[in-house]
């Protein structure tokens, strides 16, 4: 039906639609953020070692800002290829114990598969100045949202589209994809803390504050299941040094 709004399909939208997208989706980025940095009390401390970062640069902000923004543009990519796909049934009488657990699991086990992958290759010598160092001059990692999106546009985006990379592979409930994207953006945030989260040995925030000060292991964003197969798995120690690479 001509002028009929879509919200899969950009081409149908009105000026107010983009801005009303763009506001919506940074703005509940921003709640996000923020809600996870008031569960402070709730966790003990991780023991820092190494400096802070304590000054964001104008190319900091640059990255964080354009980072943020391009949420938007991926989060616009996921409905489409959600409502589009035959891998994402939306009908409630279609939800099983396939599409939703045992997709929910599969999800970031895939996504890490790819990610460590991906981040491993961010760390070869030749590569590591132009992208991934900006990162890593965080040492001990405390702001949360903010420390996580700080990273160059090519990592940052490369990265969120693992996640429509993943969808892509996994067939799953459009539940199971929303809590899968929303949830990961709450891991990705408390990785960036110094709050000793963990889910058993599913999910540490630990694991990856020792990719911080040791860049060379635990490449995963999630979960360590690859990194212990590989063989990149470091335990968390307060006797580890800080080791950075040129």
């Amino acid at each position: 039906m001509a002028g009929e709004y879509l919200m899969y399909d950009a081409s149908t939208w009105e000026p107010w639609h983009y801005a009303a997208w763009v506001i919506c989706l940074v703005g509940g980025l921003e709640l996000m953020a923020f809600l996870v940095n008031r569960l402070e009390p709730l966790f003990q401390h991780i023991p820092e070692q190494g400096k802070r970062l304590e000054q964001l640069s104008k190319k900091d902000w640059a990255f964080i800002i354009f980072n943020k923004i391009s949420t938007t543009v991926l989060s616009y990519h996921l409905v489409r290829f959600a409502w589009l796909s035959s891998n994402v049934t939306w009908r409630l009488e279609e939800i099983s114990f396939y599409n939703t657990v045992v997709a929910f699991f599969l999800l970031y086990i895939v996504y890490d598969f790819f990610y460590v992958w991906f981040h491993w290759a961010l760390h070869i010598q030749v590569l590591y100045p132009w992208v991934h160092k900006h990162h890593h001059r965080q040492v001990v990692p405390f702001r949360g949202n903010l420390d996580a999106v700080n990273v160059h546009p090519f990592e940052f985006v490369t990265g969120e589209y693992l996640h429509l990379l993943s969808m892509f592979i996994v067939p799953c409930h459009v539940l199971t994809a929303f809590v899968f994207v929303v949830l990961g953006g709450v891991l990705a945030t408390l990785n960036h803390t110094r709050f000793d989260v963990h889910l058993s040995k599913l999910y540490m925030v630990k694991a990856h504050d020792v990719h911080h000060r040791i860049p060379r292991s635990n490449y995963g964003q999630y979960t360590m299941f690859w990194d212990r197969i590989f063989g990149f798995y470091r335990e968390f120690t307060t006797k580890d040094k800080v080791k950075t690479e040129d």
